[in-house]
């Protein structure tokens, strides 16, 4: 079982005011007033990496904000497949869909060691309720949801396989938080996301590692050429 850890559950204002990432997040426009309602734990978790953070279909109650590190949704299938929809990072929100439905629309993983807020929907109602800030704050981010499922829809899943795999590498380094380089997928995520076999990911990736547009780093990491692969 993969180790996860509450560091400490807190309440009121001054955790959140004083957030290092408060810009990227979805308190990023509260004022004092706003901090003032917030009257219900919220969790400051550490997941290592795989753990599973919650399940499709499961009842959760909280929306999660990334802090640092990688999620990956992952969907099941009908007939027993499963598919990677979005790969996320620092700042974004995971779990709006069950802000209406208490329902994960998705799996959610960690991919490298991660660290959450856990926020109880009950505060969020709360706020949307009496705040248009934080009212405002949710359109943007079901806005971006929706953009970026567009996006993976539009660029991951059509044309070549070596353009897919090209595409999908640019949209990872697009996202990262790091200017050098990107998160690195395995050879299975990466068949997972584009719909194709762990084979086909390997020959791709392989092929682009030869010709010197992709330098694997450490801690699942990599350097890519991106006017090369841009050019696929």
């Amino acid at each position: 079982m993969k180790n996860t850890q509450i560091n400490n559950a807190w309440q009121g204002s001054d955790r959140c005011e004083n957030c290092s990432i408060r810009h990227l997040v979805l308190f990023s426009d509260l004022q004092q007033s706003d901090f003032d309602q917030i009257h219900l734990p919220i969790d400051d978790i550490d997941y290592s990496s795989g753990s599973t953070i919650y399940e499709q279909g499961g009842h959760i109650d909280h929306v999660y904000t990334i802090r640092s590190g990688l999620v990956k949704l992952v969907q099941h299938l009908p007939d027993g497949k499963l598919r990677i929809v979005r790969i996320l990072g620092q700042g974004e929100l995971l779990g709006i869909e069950s802000l209406d439905s208490h329902r994960a629309e998705h799996k959610a993983i960690s991919l490298d060691p991660v660290q959450l807020c856990r926020i109880p929907h009950s505060v969020v109602s709360s706020l949307q309720q009496n705040s248009p800030r934080i009212h405002g704050a949710l359109m943007e981010r079901w806005k971006k949801t929706i953009t970026m499922a567009d996006l993976w829809i539009t660029q991951l899943s059509t044309g070549k396989i070596k353009s897919r795999v090209a595409r999908l590498l640019l949209l990872l380094k697009q996202n990262s938080q790091d200017d050098d380089s990107l998160y690195m997928p395995t050879r299975e995520d990466i068949g997972n996301i584009l719909g194709i076999t762990t084979e086909s990911a390997s020959k791709v990736t392989a092929e682009f590692k030869r010709n010197g547009w992709l330098k694997l780093l450490a801690h699942n990491h990599a350097w890519v050429d991106e006017k090369q692969l841009s050019l696929l």
